[in-house]
């Protein structure tokens, strides 16, 4: 793996290890009673974090495949509002789920970049420009911004 790689791939272990450990010791139940912000709970915030990244990966292959990700008229508050209440009736277990799943196809896809796949750039769903590179730093960086939020309210409760 090369050294950009082995960096993104860290950074994205390590986010997730860290909002694991944010988590650790808090019971399935209380998962879906604590409230992190928007009236959202802490299982709302795990399920945004898979679903978002779910969207991230669409950006990438889109990228990867040489075209453009722009969705005009697109509503990303609409979107995660939507993406989140879909999901709001799962087990914790199955949120837990799809967050490993999502991450370990990140992952893959992170291992498939090739040389010349870097700089392949495109326009964020969020509301800037950004390139194949930018993108896995997003999921890192939004998830450990989600991290904070939800050890800021187990810290309050």
């Amino acid at each position: 793996m090369d050294e950009r790689k082995t960096k993104l791939s860290d950074r994205l272990t390590e986010s997730r290890q860290d909002l694991l450990a944010s988590i650790a010791g808090v019971a399935m139940d209380d998962l879906a009673q604590r409230a992190v912000n928007d009236g959202w709970s802490i299982q709302d915030m795990l399920a945004h974090l898979a679903s978002a990244e779910r969207g991230h990966q669409m950006v990438l292959k889109t990228l990867l495949a040489g075209q453009d990700p722009r969705q005009p008229g697109f509503d990303l508050d609409a979107f995660n509002e939507a993406e989140v209440s879909a999901r709001r009736g799962r087990t914790a277990e199955a949120v837990f789920s799809e967050l490993a799943a999502s991450r370990a196809e990140t992952l893959a896809l992170l291992d498939e970049v090739g040389p010349d796949d870097w700089d392949r750039s495109g326009f964020h769903p969020g509301g800037f420009d950004t390139n194949v590179e930018g993108v896995f730093r997003v999921i890192a960086i939004h998830e450990r911004r989600h991290t904070k939020e939800i050890r800021i309210a187990l810290s309050a409760a």
